[in-house]
């Protein structure tokens, strides 16, 4: 193989590995969005904070069955704000114990649990969202 196509192929599979890199790095930001949206909707939920930090988004399960879990950070008065804002969370008694709130939520959008959990402590959300 002479020096030209050579460096022609190596060129083509950067090019190739490029283009891969890029589809999976979209693909994973709109996956992330679409779980936020939905675990939104399923646990009854307005947008998160304008200044949320979002620290996990999780899929889980198979055709059978489909998990979402998402964990965001943002300051106290945002939170409370943002619960009694929610129509998931406004209308429900969070049990507590030692800085943790959990909301049982009835879910909506075809799911069957959705929670809210606030730890008080640390300012982060962990909500929980499925249907099987």
């Amino acid at each position: 193989m002479t020096k030209s196509k050579k460096t022609f192929a190596i060129f083509g599979f950067i090019i190739l590995f490029l283009l891969i890199a890029f589809s999976v790095v979209s693909y994973k930001q709109y996956d992330q969005k679409e779980i936020i949206k939905i675990t939104q909707e399923w646990a009854n939920l307005t947008p998160f904070p304008e200044n949320a930090e979002i620290t996990s988004v999780e899929k889980l399960g198979s055709s059978f069955n489909r998990e979402f879990r998402v964990k965001f950070t943002a300051p106290k008065n945002d939170i409370r704000k943002w619960l009694n804002n929610s129509q998931g969370t406004s209308t429900v008694t969070p049990e507590k114990n030692e800085g943790i709130e959990k909301y049982s939520i009835k879910p909506a959008g075809g799911a069957q649990f959705a929670e809210v959990i606030y730890n008080t402590k640390t300012n982060e959300i962990y909500i929980k969202v499925y249907w099987s």
